[in-house]
């Protein structure tokens, strides 16, 4: 089965909102990818390759996006493809960010980050 165009966008989005949660404390650690493989594979399955792409290109890149820049990016990609949007795949991002935040014990901001995602991400589902 072939993803949309709007589905590959949404995955990519929570992708890049995974690599910023989980370089929240300045650097990346192997623990918070293999986490975030773990995280992928289990919450969007074959689906996931989309989300890996985009956290393993930032990964690669000196590209230097703050927590809110990161988190604008992401809802932008996410209200232009809201239409691939479900209440089901907006639990599995919050699963997988919940995942990526808990590596080195979560932190407040990654709480808010979280939740503020969660309550933007269904007003738009809602939208929709």
């Amino acid at each position: 089965m072939s993803l949309s165009l709007e589905k590959i966008a949404l995955l990519r989005a929570v992708g890049e909102l995974a690599f910023v949660t989980a370089r929240t404390d300045g650097m990346l650690t192997q623990l918070e990818k293999k986490v975030f493989r773990e995280a992928v594979q289990e919450e969007l399955g074959s689906e996931g390759w989309a989300a890996l792409d985009r956290f393993d290109h930032l990964d690669g890149t000196n590209l230097k996006l703050s927590p809110e820049q990161a988190y604008n990016r992401a809802l932008f990609a996410i209200r232009q493809n809201r239409k691939a949007l479900t209440p089901d795949l907006i639990e599995r991002f919050i699963a997988l960010l919940e995942k990526v935040a808990g590596v080195s014990g979560i932190s407040e901001d990654e709480i808010q980050m979280i939740e503020r995602f969660q309550a933007d991400v269904e007003k738009i589902c809602r939208e929709g």
